[in-house]
C-alpha cells in the first residue's frame, strides 16, 4: 500500500494547494458567480472532458453531472439527475432574478485519438444521449427559468460546439480556421493587449502584467497560473457582459472585430434571454483561446507525451463531487445521476485498467470517494447523514465494481473550497491507502461539534503543508 499512499499524499498536497488559491480569490469567485448564470453541465466520466477550465467557469460555478458516455435515466425516479437541475433553477430565481439558469448537455469526439469508450467512438450515439437529454429538459422547465442547449467537446484541442434551439451552431474550431487564429494573443484587439488592465485589484492578482504578457508562450500563464486564470476569467465576464449592454461596437476594443462579426452572425438568429448573451459570448471567446492554447501545445509535444495527451491516461476513479480542481486527463469521473451508478462504476474500472496495462502502476487501481457538502455541519447527525452514511452507501457499489483489488480514498468537501477532508469510516478496512482521518477523534454525538470539527480540518491542513514540505 506504500506506493498507493505515496500517490495520495502527492495528490492530496496538491489538492491542498489550489484550495487555498480557491479561498485567496474566493472574492473574485464571488464576483464571477453575481454576473454568471447559475449553470448545469451534463457530460461523460471521461477525463479528458474534465472540469471547467476551457468554458472559463471557476470551480464552484458550475453544477457538473458526469455519467459514462453522458447516457441518464430521464425518469421523474432519477432524484439525483432532476435535483441537481432543480437547485441550480432556484438559485438562479432568487439570486439572479432577470436571468436563467443554464443547463448544457454535452458529447465529445477526438479526431485523433480515441472517442467516447462508452458508445465506441459513434459520434452519432453520443449525440443521441445529448439529444435525449435536451428534449426531456426542455420539456420540463420555460425558458424563462431554465435556457437548454447542447453540446460537443473535441477533446484533442478542448474546442466546444454550442448547440442552440433551431439547430443553430457555434463551432469554436470553426471560427479559429475561417478568422486564421493561429495564437491565443490573436483572439484580441491590439489595444487590449498592449495596455496594462484597468481594473486595480485584478491588476495587482496578475502582477501588473499586461494581457500580451500573460497570453504568450507555450504555456500562458492565464491558463497555467490558477490565480491569474481566475483573475482573467472574472475581469473578462465583466469587460464583456458591460460592454455589450452598453454599445456592443465597444467590445471591438477588447476582441478583434472579424472574431466578433463572425460569431454575431450566428449568435444573432439564436432566440435567448438578453441577460444570458454576454455570458454566452464570453464563454465562446474564453474557449476560442485555450483551444488555441491546447493547439499550440500539441504541436510541441514528443510522441509519447501526445499519445497521452490525445488518448486516456487517467489515473484513478474519482466518485462523487468536488472534483473541479484536478487537471485535464487525471481522472475518470463518475458522479450519483445516472441512475445506475454500478453501471458507470463498470465502465470507469474498465478506462482504468486500460491505462493501467498502457502505462504501469505499482499499486491496485485507485478509487477516491468524495462527499461534497453545502454549509456547515454542526451535529454528528449532520455528518452522518451528509458524508458518513452517503460514502458507506458509495462504498458499497465500489465493492461490487472493484471488491478487494483496490487502494480507496474517502473524503468529504465543501462546495466553497474543493478541499478533501481525509475520513475513514472502518479503521479496519485494509484498502484504505491514506492514514489520515478528520473524525477519529470526534465519531460521535459526545464529541462531534462545528467548533470541533473545524479543529480536525485545521490541524489536518497544517500538519499536511507541513509534511508536504519536508
Amino acid at each position: 500500500m506504500q506506493k498507493a499512499h505515496d500517490f495520495f499524499h502527492k495528490y492530496l498536497s496538491e489538492n491542498i494547494s489550489d484550495a487555498d488559491t480557491v479561498e485567496r480569490m474566493r472574492n473574485v469567485i464571488a464576483e464571477f458567480s453575481a454576473r454568471a448564470p447559475k449553470i448545469v453541465v451534463m457530460k461523460c466520466i471521461d477525463g479528458r472532458v474534465h472540469g471547467s477550465k476551457a468554458k472559463g467557469y471557476p470551480p464552484t460555478t458550475i453544477r457538473f453531472g458526469r455519467t459514462d458516455g453522458n447516457i441518464v435515466s430521464l425518469d421523474r425516479s432519477n432524484f439525483w439527475f432532476w435535483n441537481r437541475i432543480d437547485r441550480a433553477v432556484k438559485d438562479a430565481h432568487f439570486n439572479t432574478p432577470e436571468t436563467p439558469a443554464v443547463f448544457i448537455a454535452f458529447m465529445h469526439h477526438s479526431p485523433r485519438g480515441l472517442g467516447c469508450a462508452t458508445h465506441k467512438s459513434n459520434d452519432t450515439e453520443a449525440l443521441k444521449s445529448v439529444e435525449a437529454q435536451v428534449a426531456e429538459v426542455r420539456k420540463t422547465y420555460s425558458e424563462t427559468e431554465l435556457y437548454v442547449m447542447g453540446g460537443d467537446t473535441n477533446t484533442d484541442i478542448m474546442a466546444e460546439t454550442l448547440i442552440f434551439p433551431g439547430s443553430y451552431r457555434i463551432d469554436t474550431e470553426n471560427v479559429i480556421q475561417y478568422c486564421n487564429l493561429k495564437k491565443p494573443r490573436d483572439v484580441f484587439h491590439e489595444f487590449f493587449l498592449t495596455n496594462k488592465l484597468d481594473d486595480v485589484a485584478t491588476s495587482r492578482n496578475v502582477e501588473h502584467k499586461t494581457p500580451d504578457e500573460l497570453l504568450k508562450g507555450i504555456n500562458p500563464e492565464v491558463f497555467t497560473n490558477f490565480q491569474t486564470c481566475l483573475n482573467m476569467q472574472n475581469y473578462l465576464l465583466r469587460e464583456i457582459t458591460t460592454n455589450i449592454r452598453k454599445d456592443r461596437g465597444d467590445l471591438k476594443r477588447l476582441i478583434r472585430p472579424d472574431v466578433l462579426d463572425y460569431i454575431f452572425v450566428t449568435l444573432d438568429r439564436v432566440s435567448m434571454p438578453a441577460t444570458l448573451v454576454g455570458p454566452i459570448l464570453y464563454q465562446i471567446i474564453w474557449n476560442i483561446t485555450y483551444a488555441l492554447y491546447q493547439i499550440n501545445l500539441i504541436d510541441h509535444l514528443g510522441p509519447e507525451e501526445l499519445e497521452r495527451h490525445l488518448d486516456h491516461a487517467e489515473e484513478l476513479v474519482c466518485y462523487g463531487d468536488g472534483f473541479e480542481t484536478l487537471p485535464r486527463n487525471k481522472a475518470v469521473l463518475v458522479k450519483t445521476g445516472r441512475g445506475d451508478d454500478i453501471d458507470a462504476l463498470a465502465v470507469a474500472k474498465e478506462v482504468l485498467e486500460r491505462n493501467r496495462r498502457r502505462y504501469r502502476q505499482d499499486h491496485k487501481p485507485l478509487v477516491h470517494i468524495n462527499i461534497e457538502v453545502n454549509g456547515q455541519m454542526m451535529s454528528w447527525d449532520d455528518f452522518n447523514d451528509n458524508v458518513g452514511s452517503r460514502i458507506l452507501t458509495m462504498r458499497r457499489n465500489v465493492d461490487t465494481v472493484f471488491g478487494e483489488e483496490v487502494a480507496m480514498l474517502t473524503s468529504y468537501s465543501y462546495r466553497d473550497e474543493k478541499r478533501f477532508y481525509p475520513v475513514k469510516l472502518n479503521q479496519k478496512d485494509p484498502r484504505m491507502a491514506y492514514p489520515a482521518d478528520i473524525i477519529s477523534e470526534i465519531n460521535s454525538a459526545l464529541k462531534f461539534s462545528n467548533i470541533s470539527i473545524k479543529a480536525q480540518e485545521a490541524i489536518y491542513k497544517a500538519s499536511f503543508i507541513g509534511a508536504s514540505k519536508v
